[in-house]
């Protein structure tokens, strides 16, 4: 029974271990808990919850449960010097896979990044071509290859040697940042069900071995734990059906590859725009990105900017209603909002020539020379907007969903019914757990787009005349955008006369 020996009857047999004789419980006595008993040969006496036991009733055995995995991944970690010799010890637990920690570890090239003391790291190889010189892709990952390392200081570049290679078990090299001493480094991988830990003794020998315990507790000993916010991180709690359709599903943005959607991740968060990055359902395709997102900030080279995808393109991004107006109702409704202090619509408009004529617009108004639009009715343009695409509920359901999906939360932020973007929030968590499928995205027919754009065609000068006044405002987009080169250096020297009247 797991009622509590304070709580036991009088009148309860009971053994003393000592002894070994049976009693009967008389009283209880209290901090600290006491028993009075009574044996059978009448002797009465009191003891402690330790020297006797009761039938009927277990004394659960105290235990100290130790986690299998550290509070935060963080293990234990020692440094100690003892005459002409210095040892230190570092565990980390990771939450990856042995294969990524491995490629992370044989990364020399981003050992600035988490590795203490080291500013920069390049092969030591000859090569007959100059750029294979610095490449690491050239450097043979194998005992008794060189490298070289610049320290965190004044000191020059010194030649540090790969010692042990054991493929996703153990990496050690030969590591000096002063001329006085050198150290050997090595990092040993111990996969777990969860991940893997990883170990990194360093070792120094003699006279000035001290000087590499320096700066031990406030940069040496949290190596790991900068290593691990870099390294793409795995769910090892999904099951392998659950994996599968993770794996299987559009997780990259609609982009021919990984690498693309991780370089296009990369750019937006360059841009101050953490959303794509953190709307990643694959957490290693999300770590790759933020690791590429840290060194493009600290070595200064940002990767490529792919083409966007042109399934990602044909919806419009500035949010579903505005596919029920027309022009100028989505110029008035834009530039209302923008009055107000709300960009966000005006800059989601993917029509440049849309943007350039509200952004204009804005500008005269606030000059003085134009009057506010009014704000256009919604209630009236879904049933009389002639030749502008409709859309049905079920429509705008799957493209703000399949949006998302891709990144822009913006379309099911602007659905009007709460209870239409509470099911499109909830079916988007379930496809990124991989309990339910995208829905499958709406082909919109067009069809009055070129009676539209023929009718509201502008005229030469109207154009230079609304340019011009986009270029004062300083949106300069539109202008670059145009393929007439002729036209393009018109509105480039009014604005420069205009800018010197002034």
């Amino acid at each position: 029974m797991s009622k509590p020996l304070t709580q036991i009857e009088p009148g309860t047999t009971c053994i003393i271990k000592e002894t070994g004789q049976s009693g009967t419980l008389e009283k209880i006595f209290f901090y600290p808990t006491k028993y009075e008993v009574k044996t059978d040969s009448g002797e009465i006496n009191h003891y402690t919850t330790h020297e006797i036991t009761f039938e009927g009733y277990e004394r659960p055995i105290t235990k100290l449960n130790i986690p299998e995995i550290p509070f935060n991944g963080i293990g234990s970690s020692f440094a100690s010097w003892i005459p002409f010799q210095a040892n230190s010890q570092i565990k980390h637990h990771l939450f990856s896979n042995k294969e990524t920690i491995w490629k992370m570890i044989t990364s020399l090239d981003m050992y600035n990044v988490w590795f203490s003391g080291i500013q920069r790291a390049i092969p030591d190889i000859q090569s007959e071509r100059y750029v294979h010189n610095f490449s690491f892709d050239q450097l043979a990952l194998k005992p008794g290859s060189y490298f070289k390392i610049r320290p965190a200081s004044l000191a020059p570049w010194f030649r540090c040697r790969i010692i042990t290679v054991e493929k996703e078990k153990e990496f050690g090299f030969d590591f000096r940042v002063s001329p006085f001493f050198s150290e050997y480094v090595s990092f040993k991988i111990e996969e777990t069900n969860k991940g893997a830990f990883v170990t990194c003794n360093r070792t120094s020998k003699g006279i000035f071995s001290f000087l590499s315990l320096l700066n031990w507790s406030s940069s040496k000993s949290k190596i790991l734990q900068r290593l691990a916010e870099i390294t793409p991180v795995i769910d090892f709690g999904q099951s392998e059906d659950e994996s599968k359709d993770n794996n299987t599903a559009n997780i990259w943005g609609g982009y021919a590859s990984r690498e693309d959607y991780i370089n296009y991740a990369v750019n937006m968060g360059l841009q101050n725009n953490m959303d794509i990055i953190n709307a990643i359902p694959d957490k290693p395709t999300r770590g790759l990105a933020k690791a590429g997102l840290f060194r493009a900030k600290r070595t200064g080279e940002t990767p490529p900017m792919p083409e966007k995808p042109a399934a990602s393109s044909s919806p419009p991004s500035s949010g579903t209603a505005n596919t029920e107006l027309s022009r100028e109702q989505i110029i008035a409704m834009v530039v209302n909002k923008a009055l107000d202090g709300n960009m966000d619509p005006l800059n989601a408009l993917p029509d440049k020539v849309t943007r350039g004529k509200a952004k204009a617009l804005i500008i005269r108004i606030n000059r003085g020379s134009a009057e506010r639009p009014p704000m256009p009715d919604m209630s009236e343009t879904t049933s009389s907007s002639v030749g502008s695409p409709q859309l049905t509920p079920e429509q705008i359901f799957s493209i703000a969903v399949n949006k998302a999906i891709e990144g822009d939360m913006e379309p099911i932020n602007s659905i009007e019914d709460k209870a239409t973007r509470g099911k499109a929030k909830a079916l988007l968590v379930k496809i990124k757990r991989g309990s339910a499928e995208a829905p499958p995205m709406p082909e919109i027919s067009d069809t009055s787009t070129d009676n539209n754009e023929s009718a509201e065609t502008e005229s030469e000068s109207q154009v230079i005349e609304r340019l011009i006044a986009a270029g004062l405002g300083g949106d300069m987009e539109e202008i670059n955008a145009l393929d007439n080169k002729v036209l393009r250096g018109k509105i480039k020297a009014a604005i420069v006369k205009e800018k010197r009247k002034k």
